[in-house]
């Protein structure tokens, strides 16, 4: 569940810390209905961060796979032989 608080809820701001910490998810500070910012405890940001970059390992292993699975392969002799030849001659 969503947690929101209006910006003068949050105008004390060892009270707004207490707050986002017990939260153990993103509060949403609103201003004129609207969501302002967005705030969590560093727990919940880092738990944030290693989702997105398990979700970009896995969409660039399901674009290796798909690559695979086409054709869209070449051997590493000549790879490695077209990039010498376009990075050092």
């Amino acid at each position: 569940m969503s947690i929101y608080a209006s910006v003068e809820e949050m105008t004390d701001a060892a009270a707004s810390v207490k707050t986002v910490l017990a939260a153990q998810e993103p509060v949403f500070v609103m201003k004129d209905g609207r969501e302002e910012i967005v705030s969590m405890s560093p727990e919940a940001y880092e738990s944030l961060l290693r989702k997105a970059t398990r979700a970009r390992l896995y969409d660039v292993v399901d674009c290796g796979l798909n690559d695979v699975q086409t054709g869209r392969t070449a051997n590493a002799k000549s790879v490695t032989a077209n990039l010498r030849a376009a990075y050092l001659d």
